[in-house]
Order: C-alpha cells, then sequence, then structure tokens
C-alpha cells in the first residue's frame, strides 16, 4: 500500500471513525508517522492522532482502519480524555501497586473504549488487531489477561486472542478464565465513576502483576501516552469527591484489603499523595509540580494588597498620523483606526500613534504595590516540596495577589543562611517555584539584608515576614540593632509579621514597634490565615462596619 492510498483511506473513514462517539468533532486528519512504535496514537496535548503506516501494511490491518481510527478518538473523546485525568490514575495507582516502571492505564482505558467500539459493531476488526500482535508465552502476564477479557467480552473461542500465553495464565491463576468473565461483566457497570472502575480493575489485574515481574506492561498497540504536564500534576494532587465514593465503593465490595484501604484514605493527604509523582524526592520536576500546586491553591484565597501612591513616569502627548507601507505592521494602532475609519476601510489605510516629539510630558501620580517576602526555611518549617506549608501557601498567596494588581515582588528564603531574589518580578511562575527552596536548620533572621532593603530606596515596599516563635530569639539576640531595623521598617511604609503559634507577649511589643502581626495557629486554616491577613494590610478602626 502505498502512502497516497493509505491517506485516502484515512481521509474516507476518518468521519465514520468520529461519528462513533459524536456527531460532531474538531480534530485534524491524522498525519502517517512511520517511526513511531504503536500502531496508532493519539497526542492528548495536540489532539493529533498519528498512525503507522507500515505495520498496518505489514500487518494487513487496513480493514480494521476505522476501528483503530476510532479507538483513538475514543481517547480524545472520553478515556482519560485530558491528561489531568491521567496524572489522576496514576496517583491512585501508585497507591496500591507503588512500583515505578509499572502502569494499567493504558490497559484499562484501551478496555472502556474497545467495550464501546465492540457495541458498535467493530469488535471483529478490533479483534483483528489484537491477532496481529501475535500474544505468545513471552508477553506479560497482564497484557494476556486482558486478552482473555476482550474473548469473553466479544464471546469468541477461548484462546483466541491468548493463544499460547494460556499456560502462563494457567500457571499464575487457574481460574485466569473466571476472573476474565467477572471483568467482562461487571466493570462497565460500575461506571460513570471511572475511579471505581479503575480500582475493581486494579484489583483484578494486580495478582497477575505480582507473579509477573515484568514491569512496564504498555501495549504498543493504540494509545495515548503523552506525559502530564505540572499543572495537570498539580490538579491530581487535589482530592477529588469522585475518589472518596470509589473508595468507599471498594472496601463496602471488599475489592481491596484493608492496607490497600487505609493507603488510599491516607492518600487524601497532600504530603502521602505527593509520594506517587514522577521523580525522586527534590527533584526539579517534583519542584517544579508543587510549585504549580501552590499557585493554584493560592488563587482560592487571593489577597490585592494596598497601593502605593508615589510621583511615578510621565504622561507623554501623542500625535496621529498614516501607516507608511515601508513600516511595521506592530506599529499599527488598530484601536484608533478602526474608531476613525472602521473595519471595511481601516485595514487599507491604518494610523500610527507616536510621542509628541517637540512637547513635554505631564507628571503623574502612580498607584503602584510593592511587596518583600522574608519566608522562614528553617528545619522548624515544613519542606513545602513534601507537603503543605501553611507559611509558603501564605506567602504565594500574597505573591500573586500582588501581581494580579500590577505590583512587583522579590522574596528573601533564610534559615542559617539566605537565598534570595532580590530582583523585583511580576511573575507568579518565578517566585512559586523559588519558594520552593528548602535550608532546614536553625533560624537566622537577616536583619543585614533588611538594613540593605531600608537604605535601598526612598520608595520603601511593604514588608512581610513569615516566621515562627524561633523569630523572637533572633530578636533578642540582635537587640537593639533588630528592634531599631524593625521600627523603621514599621514605618516604611509597612511590616507584617506572620507568625506560627506566636509568644503573645512578643506580638504586644511588635505592634507596640508599630508592627501588624497575623497570628497562624492552625495549619490548615487557610481562610483564616487569609482572612487576618487582609486585616493587617486593610487595617479599618473600631467602629460601625468595622472588620473584625
Amino acid at each position: 500500500m502505498t502512502s497516497p492510498s493509505l491517506e485516502a483511506a484515512i481521509a474516507e473513514r476518518w468521519d465514520a471513525a468520529k461519528a462513533h462517539w459524536a456527531r460532531s468533532l474538531r480534530l485534524h486528519l491524522p498525519k502517517i508517522d512511520n517511526e513511531d512504535p504503536s500502531l496508532a496514537r493519539l497526542d492528548l496535548r495536540s489532539r493529533q492522532v498519528f498512525i503507522n503506516g507500515e505495520r498496518i501494511r505489514n500487518e494487513g490491518l487496513l480493514p480494521s482502519l476505522e476501528a483503530i481510527l476510532a479507538h483513538e478518538v475514543g481517547h480524545h473523546a472520553r478515556w482519560p480524555r485530558t491528561l489531568a485525568m491521567t496524572a489522576r490514575l496514576r496517583l491512585v495507582e501508585q497507591q496500591l501497586i507503588p512500583v515505578e516502571h509499572f502502569s494499567a492505564i493504558n490497559l484499562f482505558t484501551d478496555l472502556l473504549i474497545n467495550e464501546h467500539l465492540g457495541r458498535r459493531g467493530l469488535a471483529h476488526e478490533l479483534a483483528a488487531v489484537y491477532l496481529a500482535g501475535g500474544a505468545n508465552a513471552e508477553t506479560a502476564a497482564t497484557f494476556l489477561f486482558t486478552l482473555a477479557v476482550y474473548e469473553e467480552l466479544w464471546q469468541l473461542t477461548p484462546r483466541a486472542l491468548v493463544s499460547t500465553g494460556h499456560e502462563k495464565l494457567a500457571r499464575i491463576y487457574p481460574a485466569y478464565r473466571s476472573e476474565a468473565h467477572l471483568v467482562a461483566q461487571d466493570l462497565f457497570r460500575l461506571g460513570p465513576n471511572i475511579i471505581t472502575q479503575f480500582l475493581f480493575f486494579l484489583s483484578v489485574l494486580s495478582r497477575y502483576w505480582v507473579a509477573d515481574q515484568e514491569g512496564d506492561q504498555h501495549s504498543d498497540h493504540c494509545g495515548c501516552d503523552d506525559e502530564p504536564s505540572n499543572d495537570d500534576w498539580a490538579s491530581a494532587l487535589d482530592p477529588h469527591a469522585m475518589e472518596d465514593e470509589a473508595v468507599d465503593r471498594a472496601e463496602k465490595e471488599g475489592w481491596l484489603n484493608r492496607d490497600q484501604i487505609d493507603r488510599l484514605k491516607d492518600a487524601r493527604r497532600l504530603g502521602q499523595r505527593s509520594s506517587g509523582l514522577p521523580g525522586h524526592e527534590g527533584s526539579e520536576r517534583v519542584s517544579a509540580i508543587m510549585a504549580a500546586w501552590y499557585r493554584r491553591t493560592a488563587e482560592r484565597y487571593l489577597i490585592e494588597p494596598p497601593p502605593m501612591h508615589q510621583l511615578g513616569g510621565a504622561i507623554v502627548p501623542t500625535v496621529i498620523r498614516e501607516w507608511e507601507p515601508s513600516e511595521s505592521v506592530q506599529r499599527i494602532d488598530w484601536i484608533t483606526t478602526l474608531a476613525r475609519r472602521g473595519p471595511r476601510y481601516g485595514a487599507a489605510a491604518p494610523f500610527v500613534r507616536e510621542p509628541a516629539r517637540d512637547r513635554d510630558g505631564v507628571s503623574t501620580t502612580l498607584w503602584e504595590t510593592r511587596v518583600e517576602i522574608f519566608l522562614d526555611v528553617s528545619g522548624s518549617m515544613a519542606d513545602p516540596t513534601e507537603g503543605e506549608n501553611a507559611m509558603t501557601l501564605a506567602a504565594m498567596i500574597l505573591a500573586t495577589g500582588t501581581t494580579r494588581a500590577g505590583g512587583w515582588v522579590r522574596a528573601h528564603l533564610y534559615s542559617s543562611e539566605v537565598e534570595s531574589r532580590w530582583e523585583w518580578t511580576r511573575s507568579p511562575t518565578v517566585l512559586s517555584e523559588f519558594l520552593m527552596n528548602y535550608v532546614g536548620g536553625g533560624t537566622e533572621f537577616p536583619f543585614e539584608v533588611l538594613a540593605k532593603s531600608l537604605d535601598e530606596s526612598p520608595a520603601q515596599p511593604l514588608r512581610v515576614i513569615f516566621s515562627d516563635q524561633d523569630f523572637d530569639m533572633n530578636v533578642t539576640d540582635y537587640a537593639p540593632e533588630s528592634s531599631q531595623l524593625l521600627q523603621t521598617a514599621a514605618h516604611a511604609p509597612g511590616t507584617i509579621l506572620v507568625l506560627y503559634s506566636p509568644n503573645r507577649e512578643m506580638c504586644r511589643t511588635y505592634e507596640r514597634w508599630g508592627l501588624r502581626v497575623v497570628p497562624v495557629w492552625a495549619e490548615d486554616e487557610f481562610p483564616v490565615v487569609a482572612a487576618n491577613l487582609a486585616r493587617a494590610l486593610f487595617p479599618v478602626a473600631d467602629g460601625p462596619g468595622a472588620v473584625r
């Protein structure tokens, strides 16, 4: 078969393949990629289907082309549909089978898709695809068992797909046929909760892997094996209600043992859940994923700090002239063009706006916020890459709110040493990734950094210090220099102390110096912390309508 003839066949059957899932799906025509080891694959990022034309030709699978294409469309339309769902399934899987190179997700989603297509008359074409693969005693037992499920599902002759792999399965579990029949009978009735279906599938499939010890069980026929992004993993770190429902069902039905159920319930905690992330502990990938999680969580409690009144840039008068064809189109002022000439004539004769060179500008007042964050990363604080750190999250809430309001932020992390991002930035991504750095050791507040900041510019930023009672000892050790610095910072234009489990007497001392204190009594009370931080940023006097 030549490539043009295969391309014509794809174009001819593409609409029919999509129609098995919906009347209208906006997907590009599949591309031929003979270098891809899979028979067919969907890229869940670009939503592009790739077909290995040489394999289809060599294995005589042109009659199954519609089924192959429809299978890939199923990954887009239903299972897993998004990489965020793939990440969530992997985290659940890691709690039950914490093995680095094992994943049954592709086998599972293929099974859901093929059951749907089988009911739409494509069972024979799909069976031909698996027959072309030629299962034998060397094939992974988990894949062999899945083939046995297809035999039951499509009512094929026993061993039609399993072939010579039957003896291998029989050695592992003599009653594998009855288990395959059970999966074919019950799996698809457990929907629409995909987590419930996955737990049931894993409860059966896991025994074949344990005896098999063959590593990664991905099929090389069809699938979608794209790696979830950091944001996909971050969204999966938050437990979903359907996971609770699935675990309760698994416990009630007895699919899993007590230890497995306890691990799944314990996985509601971020620290346990994050252990299933890709990469080893402390790796850059884990830090980047956790930074994305802090950014997502901060969105729920955004606080916009008060603007700072200062004299800034100038308003420069401008003039309008016609655009010249020799100029870059980036210079065109399309708003003025459309307002003056409309959409019909504007494209033919646009305007350019440029500064009037012979006229002075006018100074104007800018309302711009600058926030400087000092975050304690000593041993008394939790590592933010291993779980929830209340102080890191509070810092991220403040940083995100500042940048969203058009302000600037810079941060200093301190313990027995200091790591600074001294440059001002408006990027929450840059800030969140910097805040993931963890040092440990003792708490040593960098008063020299504070002194440098106070001397740097007459336009002082708002400063927020995050720490615990160890900060009190630093203040005592460096007195009276520390008290003088803190009192100076308190009035230029202000300094807020966010302290975990603080000493009440020291809090009163800080308030006498002019500092605003935000106590944090419980690490998980983020709405309360956000509200208290807002009160510190926007103090309201007692009286009618006062914030309390």
